[in-house]
């Protein structure tokens, strides 16, 4: 038989988010690298403006680095909490079916005697 073709679930929105800033972050690396070759061949009020232009992309590459452990902090973070609420909620649950297997047994014996 064919095997059916699994289903992917639509990528959250900060799923996206994170691969934009990772794109965007590998294009300022990219013309960071670029400025970088083009400021070691120039000289004069050139190399200047270059070099102020690859201090102003070295910035952006740092924010975009920041933004993107800040999501991946807010994800890791958001996960762990979750991790903790399913364990809690399936813990109380774990106790009330339980707690009511003995009621139910008890009740069975005491109609029974």
């Amino acid at each position: 038989m064919a095997e059916r073709p699994r289903r992917r679930t639509a990528p959250s929105a900060a799923q996206t988010r994170l691969k934009e800033l990772e794109a965007r972050l590998a294009q300022l690396e990219k013309q960071l690298k670029a400025l970088r070759t083009e400021t070691a061949g120039s000289v004069g009020a050139a190399r200047v403006k270059l070099r102020r232009l690859e201090r102003r992309a070295a910035e952006q590459i740092g924010r975009a680095q920041r933004a993107l452990k800040q999501s991946l902090d807010s994800i890791s973070q958001t996960l762990a909490i979750s991790r903790e609420s399913v364990g809690d909620q399936a813990s109380r649950l774990t106790r009330a079916v339980r707690a009511g297997v003995r009621a139910g047994s008890l009740a069975y014996r005491r109609s029974r005697g």
